[in-house]
């Protein structure tokens, strides 16, 4: 093979890939904000990576809100978080038409509603 620079390019690549893959793999609720904070400057960089560390703080919101990392990454990038409110938000809201929707399926006309209306 034809070794040079592009062979040096390439095993360059697979380094970063394998790298992105670690953090990738590594994230967690109690690392994604450290991670995120480390990210964003480089985002454009690295946008999977950064799309995976808020896919991680989307899923574990309760926990992340809790973490004194929320306010400094709210401080420093408060469009982020605004985006990351805004979509637990909207994920929220389209669960409970989900379950409101399950619900009626399997509670409608069956005989285990409560009746207690009836009186009325």
């Amino acid at each position: 093979g034809g070794g040079g620079e592009g062979g040096g390019s390439d095993a360059v690549s697979r380094v970063l890939e394998r790298c992105e893959r670690a953090v990738r793999d590594s994230l967690c609720a109690d690392n994604c904000l450290a991670v995120l904070l480390q990210l964003k400057p480089c985002a454009a960089d690295v946008p999977e990576l950064v799309d995976a560390a808020h896919a991680v703080v989307a899923e574990n919101v309760a926990a992340v809100l809790k973490q004194p990392e929320w306010k400094e990454f709210r401080k420093q990038y408060p469009d982020s978080a605004s985006d990351i409110l805004e979509d637990i938000t909207l994920k929220q809201a389209s669960l409970s038409e989900e379950q409101a929707s399950v619900i009626a399926e399997l509670g409608g006309g069956s005989g285990t509603t409560h009746k207690r209306l009836r009186a009325a």
